[in-house]
């Protein structure tokens, strides 16, 4: 015996067999022929690396929806949150900014706050408020003209003027303040006010009884007055009162509530003041045939208004 096993090895494990010993060639021998006596090995198992290749061909040829790579949507978050912040700064100027209303010659106008307050305005009245907040204390407006305040109590109100401020809690009262009268007149309907002046904010009066008034111009000090409530109101009914006012002032009042033009000619006296009480149903025809007899003029009427015109003798 030549010491090389009986079994046909493969030649390549015949040759790596060589340098062993002759015992150790046996018995790799042996172990040869009982790996030969199992049974094959099936043949159509599929091959795991070759399964996986024809799946990661198959991803490949399905086509995916497409991602913007990551420093895209770095670049993109600046973008988003600068728009939202135009969009909030958009949406709070929308809700916050003063808001103006104005109302034509010949109407009346009213204006309702969040709260339930409202404000009648006057014609040619001019009203600048900004949209009521919970967190907003305390509430302004700011009046040109004349208007009738009725606020629910609750919330503190604060009206303003050229000349004066206004504060209420819960009343009804009306604030007259024309620009050409030069002055502020406040008359308590119901409730209290405290009305300061512009020029002495320090030294305000409370009025505390329906039909006090105060008006606040020129002079320092406070004083209140006694007005009647009908006589006031009198432009709500289609009257037209004016006490103790410039006639310029009426003429122009006269201007706003019946929407026309008047025309001054001649040395009229403009600065002097007067009283016209038309509690309703007030006409302008009517109106300036009573002043016509006051300073003496006399009028005629135009297409656009009326032309009022001293009388040759009348003077200053």
């Amino acid at each position: 015996m030549n010491g090389r096993p009986t079994s046909r090895l493969p030649r390549e494990l015949e040759e790596a067999l060589q340098e062993r010993s002759p015992e150790e060639r046996r018995q790799m021998a042996a172990l040869w022929e009982r790996l030969g006596a199992l049974e094959p090995p099936v043949g159509d198992v599929p091959s795991t690396e070759a399964a996986w290749a024809e799946l990661s061909a198959r991803l490949a040829s399905t086509p995916r929806p497409a991602r913007p790579p990551r420093r895209a949507l770095r670049r993109r978050w600046p973008v988003a949150v600068g728009l939202l912040l135009v969009l909030g700064l958009i949406g709070a100027y929308v809700l916050l900014r003063p808001r103006a209303v104005i109302v034509p010659p010949g109407t009346i106008q009213t204006v309702t706050l969040a709260d339930g307050s409202t404000i009648t305005l006057r014609a040619g009245s001019r009203l600048r408020y900004a949209a009521t907040l919970p967190w907003r204390r305390p509430r302004r407006v700011h009046l040109t003209g004349e208007a009738l305040f009725e606020v629910v109590p609750g919330r503190p109100l604060t009206v303003e003027t050229a000349q004066a401020r206004v504060e209420v809690l819960g009343t009804r009262f009306t604030v007259r303040a024309w620009p050409e009268a030069s002055e502020t007149r406040v008359t308590l309907l119901e409730g209290r006010v405290r009305v300061r002046s512009v020029r002495t904010p320090r030294q305000p009066l409370v009025l505390e009884a329906p039909g006090q008034s105060v008006r606040v111009g020129a002079k320092a000090e406070l004083l209140p007055e006694r007005m009647t409530p009908d006589q006031v109101l009198a432009w709500r009914r289609g009257g037209f009162v004016v006490i103790d006012e410039p006639v310029g002032v009426v003429l122009r009042e006269l201007e706003r509530t019946f929407a026309l033009r008047i025309e001054v000619a001649g040395p009229l006296p403009l600065d002097r003041r007067v009283t016209v009480l038309y509690q309703q149903q007030a006409r302008p025809e009517a109106i300036l045939q009573d002043l016509c007899l006051t300073l003496p003029c006399h009028y005629r009427r135009t297409s656009r208004g009326f032309v009022v015109e001293a009388e040759p003798s009348s003077g200053r």
